[in-house]
């Protein structure tokens, strides 16, 4: 919890069931501190999600992904167009 906001990562790949805390307290804590409020966040989850929840998460994560779906595709994609050209992703 305390080590995103004290580390600073590029970004964070996020599960929504965690053991602790829930995803979307966490997500909600990052985007309520000014050093964290625009760190790319992707949500990667096998979580059944509600109209409510989906809808928060496409306002305040760069992508949202489903384990159930094919996902490292997509993923490398969006990795790829939130660090820049200067960044190289392997697949």
């Amino acid at each position: 919890r305390t080590w995103v906001s004290a580390s600073l990562p590029e970004l964070v790949i996020l599960d929504l069931l965690l053991p602790k805390v829930s995803g979307f307290e966490l997500l909600e804590e990052w985007r309520a501190s000014p050093r964290t409020a625009d760190l790319p966040v992707f949500v990667l989850t096998s979580k059944d999600l509600t109209q409510d929840e989906e809808k928060y998460l496409h306002a305040h994560a760069e992508s949202l992904l489903r384990k159930k779906e094919s996902w490292q595709q997509a993923l490398t994609k969006q990795l790829r167009r939130v660090m820049g050209r200067g960044y190289a992703v392997k697949e």
